[in-house]
């Protein structure tokens, strides 16, 4: 991103805390479960945090006190409110581009974007807060919103998918070092990649960071997740799951640090 005065000032901010604690962005990551990459990208002014609470995290890790947080974030509600909305093809995961609409006069037949829509929501992952059933979830910032689609993308017709390992990853720092298989450390698999990812819209079986599944095919165009740490994705792997409505699930890319050649899901 190009960065402006606010970014820069923001950033410069955020090195100052670095700095001035005397740790490695290796170091703040372990106090933060936020990667050293990303830290790095924050303070250079690369990437600017979607949320504030990635920020706090940051700044607590460095010791800032209560007025410093205040000021910080001051400094990123400037930043975050100059930065210019980004184009359709531009973010963290920007997938191939769409079919070419068909040349014909009916307008019903002209692809529409399915992601970049609508206005900042909350997604369901399972941190402790708010019990659902049998697993607990937190509200963490996500961009969202477009039309429903019919029906959930798939293979071509006739296809015998081959499936690839895939492990689940778990943001939370907590939640991958001896927490176990605690409800509250549980993450939910979505129904439909499209749809907004909340709790009716995610299957009954719950997954663990380290678990392993099978995934057949990537859907680059999905409901865009934010995870903890402030990484966003629309990307969205099929996962096989027996006993889920088709025998399928959806795992958000931003749950995963697998990287895998795989066809496009249609």
């Amino acid at each position: 991103m190009a960065q402006s005065e606010a970014v820069e000032q923001f950033a410069a901010r955020l090195r100052m805390l670095k700095e001035r604690s005397g740790m490695s962005f290796e170091a703040l990551a372990g106090r933060t479960g936020i990667s050293g990459s990303s830290l790095h990208r924050y303070c250079s002014g690369i990437k600017l945090p979607v949320g504030f609470g990635a920020v706090h995290s940051f700044a607590k890790a460095c010791g800032a006190t209560a007025e410093e947080l205040r000021d910080l974030h001051r400094l990123w509600a400037l930043a975050d409110a100059d930065r210019s909305l980004p184009p359709r093809n531009a973010g963290d995961d920007a997938g191939p581009p769409g079919p070419v609409a068909p040349p014909t006069g009916d307008k019903t037949a002209v692809r529409r974007p399915l992601a970049r829509q609508g206005a900042r929501t909350w997604v369901p992952a399972a941190s402790g807060a708010v019990l659902l059933g049998v697993a607990a979830f937190v509200g963490v910032l996500r961009w969202g919103g477009h039309d429903p689609m019919p029906a959930p993308p798939g293979t071509a017709p006739g296809a015998t998918p081959t499936t690839s390992p895939i492990r689940v990853f778990n943001t939370e720092y907590g939640c991958r070092h001896g927490a176990g298989r605690l409800p509250a450390c549980s993450l939910g698999l979505a129904r439909d990649p499209r749809l907004r990812y909340d709790v009716a819209n995610v299957v009954e079986h719950r997954v663990w960071h380290g678990d392993l599944l099978r995934t057949d095919c990537v859907f680059y165009g999905g409901w865009r997740v934010l995870d903890e740490a402030g990484v966003s994705s629309t990307r969205w792997y099929r996962v096989r799951l027996p006993g889920a409505g088709g025998g399928v699930a959806w795992l958000p890319g931003v749950r995963t640090k697998d990287t895998m050649k795989l066809p496009a899901c249609r």
